[in-house]
């Protein structure tokens, strides 16, 4: 991330957050607050049984990874009214997942953001989101 604070920030200008390697227990955690106790995320040989060449991690948690990015960036100055991703690939235990977010338009409350989590050189998920400034109380 810069340090371009949110009203500063305008159309082009990127931020980006670099995750620690996803770990087999952020999986079990995960799957534990989402209530998706689907194998194929924390039980090793079902998942490679499954075809999947071993664990995967939930879409959702790497989408909340990009969510992630846009808060650290606005702080409670903003709040994702809307996010949306497509995910291209399976994010792996041991992955070190980079997203970037790049800001596409904007008017005076409203920035729209283009979405690109990334694993090494491979794009993982991409997608949108919608910002919005939050109202003084």
């Amino acid at each position: 991330m810069t340090s371009t604070t949110l009203t500063q920030a305008s159309v082009g200008d990127r931020f980006e957050l670099v995750k620690p390697a996803l770990t087999t227990e952020q999986l079990v955690r995960y799957a534990g607050a989402s209530d998706d106790y689907n194998r194929i995320h924390y039980d090793l040989p079902y998942a490679q049984a499954a075809g999947l060449g071993g664990v995967i991690a939930h879409g959702m948690l790497t989408m909340g990874f990009m969510a992630q990015a846009i808060t650290d960036w606005t702080g409670p100055a903003a709040f994702v009214q809307q996010i949306e991703a497509r995910f291209a690939r399976p994010v792996r235990p041991g992955d070190i997942v980079s997203i970037s977010v790049e800001i596409e338009a904007r008017d005076s409350d409203t920035w729209r953001c283009i979405l690109r989590a990334s694993v090494g050189e491979h794009l993982v998920a991409s997608g949108h989101a919608v910002v919005r400034r939050a109202q003084a109380r």
